[in-house]
Parts: C-alpha cells; structure tokens; sequence
C-alpha cells in the first residue's frame, strides 16, 4: 500500500484512472484531509480515521459507481 500525502491528494497524483474516480469521489463527499489515506490495489482506496477505523472506497468497473466495504478480502495490494 501506498499512502498519500495530502500534496499527493491535492494534486490528484495515483496510479490508475479508477483510483483518480474513487479520489475524485472522496474529496467531493468527505473532509478527506481529516483521514490517512493509501492506495489499496488498482480500483481501491483504503482510509483511516482518527479512531483507527477503515474502509474501502472501490470504482465498479460494471456500474462506473463507487463502492464502500468495510472490509476487503485479501487483495494483491500495491
């Protein structure tokens, strides 16, 4: 896993076009510079809060939406 530096969530820098579409969805719908944020694998974003709690935000390739799981199965990760 990567994580992100806010310099990184600023300026959009991921990897593939679904993580910028999840990216893109977090900083619409969430103060996301408030949560530690990694690159999961190539649809996924992992976040943090201040709690220690995560979630996976995951582009759906079949429905162009994204998905939140509170957990992920074990995934080749970045």
């Amino acid at each position: 896993m990567k994580k992100l530096t806010n310099e990184n969530i600023l300026k959009n820098q991921v990897n593939t076009i679904e993580q910028f579409k999840v990216l893109e969805y977090l900083k619409k719908n969430l103060d996301i510079y408030e949560f530690k944020v990694y690159l999961f694998n190539k649809t996924t974003i992992k976040v943090i809060d201040k709690n220690y709690e995560s979630g996976y935000f995951q582009f759906d390739g079949k429905t162009k939406n994204i998905i939140f799981k509170e957990s992920i199965k074990k995934e080749k990760e970045i």
